[in-house]
C-alpha cells in the first residue's frame, strides 16, 4: 500500500487529535498506565507523539512500533476527556496507518483474511484444534458449592495451554472448544411453545465465541427468548462481527464482514437483533457505522443499530420492565456479583438492565464488586501482551474475591475467558457465568 493511504488514515482523525490539550485526565483511568506508569502508553502521551508525525505516520510506526499496540480500547480515556477526543479512534487510525505502510503480520493475515472471513474454514480449523486440545492437561471446573464455569457445558473441564506456548500465554486456562457448533445444535428458527403466536421476530447474532466455544450459552439464550414469547432466527450465513479486525486497523476486511452480516440480518425480516456478546453488540450498534463509505450505507448501518439489543436489554423488554418473570438456574443459596464489560458499559451505555434482572432474581444474594474495572482482556491484547493483561486483571480478581460472591455474571464471552483464566490461576472458588445461564423463566 502507498504512503498516501497511510497519511489518509491519520487525516481522518487530525481534527480530533488537535483538540487534545494534554490535561492528563486519561492518566487516572487508563488500566495500562496504572500497571506500567509509562505515560508514552497512555492517550495523552500517544496523542502528543502522533502530533509530531502527522505528516509522516510511516516514520512514527517505524520508530515506536508498539506504542499504539499497548491499548485495550476500553474507552475509559474517551469517557473522561473534557475535549471529547475519541482517543480509541485515534489509536485505531494509528494502527491503520501502520498497516497501510507495512502490511499485516502473517498470523493476523491468516486470522483476519482467511479464517474470520470464511465461517466454514474457521469451523474446520477449530474442529481440528478441538481434537488436538484433548492432549492438553485439564482440571475440573467444579467448585465445592456445585458451580461450574459455563454451567450448562456438560463436562465443565478447563484446559491449560502448556508453558512452552508462551506467545499465547503459557499456562492459560481455557474452556474446551465445543464438539459441535451452535448452528449444528440449534434450529434456524425457534418458536414459542404451546402454539403461541410470537410477540415479535428476533434475529440472533451469536458471535464466534458462542458459536464455537460456548454453544450451550447460545442454547440457553434461545430458550429464554422463545419462552418469553418471541420467535428467534439464527441465520446460518452470519459471520464474524469484525470488531477485532477493525481494532487492529484492517478496515477493509472489517468493512467486508460488516456488509455481509448486514445483508444476512436484513434478510431475516426480524423486528429486533439480539446479541449475547458485548463485543458483537458494540460492533453492530456503533462500530459498523464507522465503516460506512457514504450516507446511504451509513443509514443502513444505523437503521440496524437502532434495532440491536444486548440480551439483558431484550429480557427486560420482553419481561415487561416491572416485575420480571425470572428465577435462578444456579444452585440454591448461590451469591452472585456482576462484571461490567467495557464494550457493554462504556460503548453501549448498558449497565442497568443486567443489574435489574440480578437484583430481582437474587435479592440480597446479589452484591456489587468494588472497583468494577476492566478485566484486561481487550480481545487480541491479551494474546499480544499476556503478562500485562494478567497484571491489569489482578485488581479485578481482587474485587471478585472481596465481593464474597460464588459466581461472576456478565454477557461478554471475551471477558468470561479472561476471568476464568485469572480465577483459575489464583485457585479461587468463584465461577464465571453468562447471564442467560444464571436465570430462567419463572414457571407457575
Amino acid at each position: 500500500m502507498t504512503a498516501e493511504t497511510s497519511r489518509s488514515a491519520i487525516d481522518r482523525i487530525r481534527p480530533d487529535l488537535q483538540r487534545c490539550v494534554g490535561c492528563g485526565n486519561c492518566l487516572h483511568v487508563c488500566p495500562v498506565y496504572r500497571q506500567t506508569g509509562d505515560e508514552t502508553y497512555v492517550a495523552r502521551g500517544r496523542n502528543q507523539l502522533l502530533k509530531q508525525y502527522l505528516d509522516d505516520p510511516a516514520e512514527l510506526n517505524r520508530d515506536v512500533p508498539d506504542r499504539f499496540d499497548r491499548c485495550l480500547l476500553c474507552g475509559r480515556c474517551t469517557a473522561v476527556c473534557p475535549q471529547q477526543v475519541p482517543n480509541d479512534q485515534v489509536t485505531i487510525a494509528a494502527r491503520q496507518a501502520r498497516l497501510a505502510a507495512f502490511g499485516l503480520s502473517l498470523p493476523k493475515t491468516l486470522a483476519f483474511r482467511h479464517l474470520l472471513t470464511d465461517r466454514a474454514r474457521m469451523g474446520a480449523a477449530l474442529r481440528l484444534a478441538g481434537r488436538l486440545q484433548r492432549l492438553l492437561p485439564a482440571s475440573a471446573a467444579g467448585s465445592p458449592n456445585g458451580l461450574k464455569h459455563i454451567p450448562s457445558e456438560p463436562t465443565g473441564l478447563i484446559r491449560h495451554l502448556p508453558l512452552f506456548l508462551g506467545g499465547l500465554g503459557g499456562g492459560r486456562a481455557l474452556p474446551p472448544l465445543a464438539g459441535r457448533a451452535l448452528s449444528a445444535l440449534a434450529p434456524e428458527i425457534s418458536r414459542p411453545g404451546g402454539g403461541r403466536k410470537p410477540l415479535l421476530r428476533v434475529a440472533y447474532f451469536a458471535g464466534c465465541a458462542t458459536e464455537f466455544c460456548m454453544p450451550q450459552v447460545g442454547r440457553a439464550l434461545i430458550d429464554l427468548v422463545t419462552e418469553l414469547g418471541a420467535e428467534l432466527v439464527l441465520p446460518r450465513q452470519q459471520g464474524c462481527c469484525g470488531l477485532a479486525v477493525y481494532a487492529n486497523g484492517d478496515l477493509e476486511t472489517a468493512r467486508a464482514l460488516a456488509r455481509h452480516n448486514l445483508d444476512v440480518l436484513r434478510r431475516t425480516g426480524a423486528d429486533l437483533v439480539v446479541t449475547g456478546c458485548a463485543t458483537c453488540g458494540s460492533a453492530l450498534k456503533d462500530g459498523w457505522s464507522r465503516l460506512a463509505v457514504d450516507e446511504a450505507e451509513d443509514e443502513r448501518f444505523r437503521d440496524l443499530a437502532g434495532r440491536v439489543r444486548d440480551i439483558s436489554e431484550l429480557l427486560v423488554e420482553l419481561g415487561g420492565y416491572v416485575r420480571l418473570p425470572f428465577t435462578s438456574r444456579l444452585p440454591a443459596g448461590t451469591r452472585v456479583t456482576y462484571h461490567d464489560p467495557c464494550h457493554l458499559a462504556r460503548f453501549q451505555q448498558v449497565t442497568a438492565p443486567p443489574r435489574t434482572i440480578l437484583r430481582q432474581v437474587f435479592g440480597d444474594a446479589f452484591t456489587e464488586m468494588t472497583p468494577n474495572g476492566c478485566c484486561g482482556c481487550g480481545g487480541s491484547f491479551s494474546i499480544a501482551d499476556y503478562r500485562l493483561s494478567q497484571d491489569i486483571a489482578r485488581q479485578k480478581i481482587d474485587a471478585i474475591e472481596g465481593s464474597g460472591a460464588d459466581a461472576v455474571v456478565n454477557t461478554c464471552p471475551g471477558c468470561m475467558l479472561q476471568l476464568i483464566d485469572n480465577i483459575a490461576r489464583r485457585r479461587l472458588p468463584q465461577r464465571v457465568v453468562h447471564l442467560v445461564e444464571a436465570v430462567e423463566p419463572a414457571r407457575d
